[in-house]
């Protein structure tokens, strides 16, 4: 499942897919960061019976309507793709290869994610079947398809959020495990339980503790091309200070207009129009 680690302040410190493989045996695919080492210095006392280690296992994801049809060329019958839920594991050989198997991955559309065991000494073997598998599907070997990420509200860690934001101005408060009833909650202490539960009460009462939430935008202008190497400002729609910032910026081909995410006053956020971006071409 997706989950989110943060700090005791309630700052995001990384958001990955957590993957369950065995019944003692848990993994941490994560967003760039070096949130291994937090994870390791958490345990650094040695109060939890565990063994936190950075493993040698390298993912792919294949992604698009064709990515079923393409997996089950790939893996026959391993795997029951028809009866897999969205999250759910498998143990399937990919070019002879030990791979765990998941449906997720980074688009917003039907997809999958090949999980490599020892990738230093086998990834061409996979990789290689991944490509002979994909030849009738006409497979295309890219990088992540931004505005298909965006469309669906999928957040980059390190562009859209980081430790200076808590899960509630990020769309991600869904996350927070609060003490009392349902799936979410609990009553045992995590990192962050004190601030998280604090920020919640404030929410409940109607007091924001933030100033700017995350929001879908759509942008003018001429089809933006490159991804942004930096946070573009957003200013008042009558002009003056900026007020707020995009952090992920795109042309989407379908829709025909650039589409985004980024960070405007809470007040008012929902009926927010007119506001000028700092110029990108």
């Amino acid at each position: 499942r997706y989950v989110i680690l943060c700090n005791n302040k309630g700052g995001v410190l990384n958001d990955p897919v957590l993957l369950r493989v065995a019944d003692d045996e848990f993994w941490f695919s994560l967003s760039d960061s070096d949130i291994g080492f937090y994870l390791q210095g958490v345990n650094a006392d040695k109060r939890f019976n565990v063994e936190i280690d950075e493993i040698d296992s390298c993912p792919v994801q294949i992604q698009g309507p064709k990515s079923k049809a393409l997996m089950n060329d790939l893996i026959g019958d391993q795997v029951d793709l028809d009866n897999m839920p969205f999250y759910g594991l498998a143990e399937a050989k990919v070019g002879g290869r030990s791979c765990v198997i998941s449906q997720s991955g980074f688009s917003g559309e039907a997809g999958y994610e090949i999980y490599l065991r020892n990738a230093t000494l086998y990834a061409e073997d996979m990789w290689n079947a991944v490509l002979k598998a994909g030849k009738k599907h006409k497979l295309m070997v890219i990088a992540p398809a931004h505005h298909r990420r965006i469309q669906a509200g999928i957040l980059s860690w390190g562009q859209d959020m980081d430790n200076e934001h808590n899960p509630f101005q990020c769309n991600l408060g869904y996350q927070v495990s609060l003490s009392g009833k349902g799936e979410w909650n609990k009553t045992t202490d995590y990192v962050g339980k004190e601030a998280l539960e604090k920020m919640k009460d404030q929410i409940s009462n109607g007091s924001k503790p933030y100033k700017l939430q995350l929001v879908g935008l759509e942008l003018g202008g001429k089809p933006i091309e490159e991804y942004a190497p930096d946070f573009w400002l957003i200013s008042n729609a009558k002009g003056g200070k900026p007020v707020g910032y995009i952090t992920s910026p795109w042309y989407h081909p379908e829709k025909k207009k650039n589409i985004a995410m980024g960070y405007v006053p809470y007040e008012g956020h929902k009926n927010a129009k007119g506001f000028p971006i700092g110029n990108f071409g």
